[in-house]
This record gives C-alpha cells, sequence and structure tokens, in this order.
C-alpha cells in the first residue's frame, strides 16, 4: 500500500468519523494525516487505530448509533482489507476486517 492509497483511505476514515459527529477520533485520525509519512504508516498499523479497548476500530462511533458506526467500520474495512493485501498491518487488523464483514453480512 502506497502512502497516498494510505491517506485517502485514512482522509475516508476521518470524514466519516467528522460527519457523525465523533470529532475525537476525527481528530486523532486528523493528527496522523497532518503528521509526517513515517508517522503515518505507523499509526496505519498501531493498537491506537487497530487495537482493543479504546483504539478506533473499538470505539470510534459507538455513541452515535449502529447506523452511522457500520459507516465506520466500511470505512475502516476498506483499509484494512487494503493493508492486509500489502502485508502492512498490527496483529489486530485481520481480526477486525473478518469482524467488520461479519457484522455487515448479518446486518449487525
Amino acid at each position: 500500500m502506497n502512502i497516498d492509497a494510505l491517506r485517502q483511505h485514512l482522509s475516508r476514515v476521518q470524514i466519516v468519523l467528522r460527519d457523525i459527529g465523533d470529532t475525537y477520533f476525527a481528530n486523532v485520525v486528523g493528527d496522523a494525516l497532518s503528521g509526517p509519512d513515517q508517522a503515518l504508516e505507523s499509526f496505519a498499523v498501531s493498537n491506537q487505530l487497530w487495537g482493543g479497548a479504546g483504539s478506533v476500530a473499538d470505539q470510534a462511533g459507538m455513541d452515535a448509533g449502529s447506523p452511522e458506526r457500520r459507516k465506520i467500520e466500511a470505512a475502516l474495512l476498506a483499509l484494512g482489507e487494503e493493508q492486509i493485501a500489502a502485508g502492512k498491518v498490527n496483529a489486530r487488523t485481520r481480526m477486525w476486517v473478518d469482524a467488520f464483514k461479519h457484522w455487515q453480512r448479518k446486518g449487525i
């Protein structure tokens, strides 16, 4: 995954977060986007993005409700699939991608 594609995917995540009113996580992603390429690449495989409790994947949009949360999950799913294809992942990226796919199929 090249840096331009990474920026594009993370920008989409940030836009969705901002659109649903999750300013905290929109700012977290925005801070990563405003940094140098190396910091952005580190963020893309970080626990802050893909970890457990408190991560973007786990918590973003939870207060907004299910329809909005699904928008975030879709944006993260697209990012995660690209990262998996490129081999640039966090230990939990595949778990989250699989969970988001499962939830989409089940309408959860």
